[in-house]
């Protein structure tokens, strides 16, 4: 074509408002290879490229609401396990603060007046009865420390190694009470019923038996026997009335009451 003619189509393709891309460098294209084709809309236009289909569309819905759901239910299981783990820690403290109470009142009667926790037989100086009665109360007080200072593992075995080392001893009841407390605390409340339950039909006139009483309630109760926990609870309240046991019992009656047990 004549270098005039040439010049009077450029002409004509600019004057119709038509852009020319410009031609890329060297670099440029070699860069540029792998790029999508770029699209132009103007007024009335329409694309050329592909646009997500409805089915596409709803597939992505339904998979956020899908995700959503399953944020919910993990956050509803996490509230669940906080909230279990709040009333475990609720019934620790409740647990210790009894203990600790317990523990007080035997340390309060063990400056007035013989406790059941010290009340071993009178020692006689000289003797080999004394050295023998000396041994027992160390023995005891060393378990019973330990039960004092949260350790209960290690008191539950301190009791059990009194119990077989000394099976003539004036401390036996209080140590199965302890024992039984030891693995009550430690959530052991099958073993817990086994150690109560030989205390009471054991010593059957140890100061001891309506704690031990009231705390077989305590294990039916954490065991989901409420029937038995409820027999066990009004038994302490008939035979003991007026005693801290008898009150514990109560209230713990009164509980399962509100809780429809």
């Amino acid at each position: 074509m004549p270098l005039s003619r040439r010049f009077i189509a450029l002409a004509g393709i600019l004057a119709a408002g038509v852009s020319i891309p410009a031609l890329p460098t060297a670099g440029a294209a070699e860069g540029s290879r792998n790029l999508p084709p770029v699209v132009e809309l103007g007024a009335g236009s329409t694309p050329t490229s592909s646009t997500p289909s409805r089915e596409v569309l709803a597939d992505l819905l339904q998979q956020l609401e899908t995700t959503q759901a399953e944020v919910r239910n993990l956050r509803g299981q996490v509230e669940v396990q906080a909230n279990e783990i709040e009333r475990l820690k609720v019934r620790q403290r409740e647990l210790l603060a009894d203990i600790d109470r317990r523990v007080s009142e035997l340390e309060r009667r063990g400056t007035a007046a013989p406790s059941p926790d010290a009340n071993a037989a009178p020692v006689a100086s000289g003797s080999a009865a004394s050295a023998g009665s000396a041994q027992e109360q160390q023995d005891y007080d060393a378990a019973f420390n330990l039960m004092k200072q949260g350790f209960y593992e290690r008191a539950a075995k301190g009791f059990r190694d009194f119990l077989a080392k000394y099976p003539q001893s004036a401390l036996r009841d209080n140590a199965r009470y302890w024992l039984g407390e030891a693995y009550y605390v430690a959530r052991n409340f099958r073993q817990a019923l086994e150690e109560f339950g030989k205390l009471m039909s054991d010593h059957p006139k140890s100061p001891k038996v309506p704690d031990a009483m009231l705390k077989t309630g305590y294990c039916h109760y954490d065991l989901g026997e409420w029937a038995k926990a409820r027999e066990s609870l009004n038994q302490v309240m008939a035979r003991y009335p007026g005693t801290p046991a008898a009150k514990s019992a109560e209230q713990r009656l009164a509980k399962m009451k509100k809780e429809k047990r």
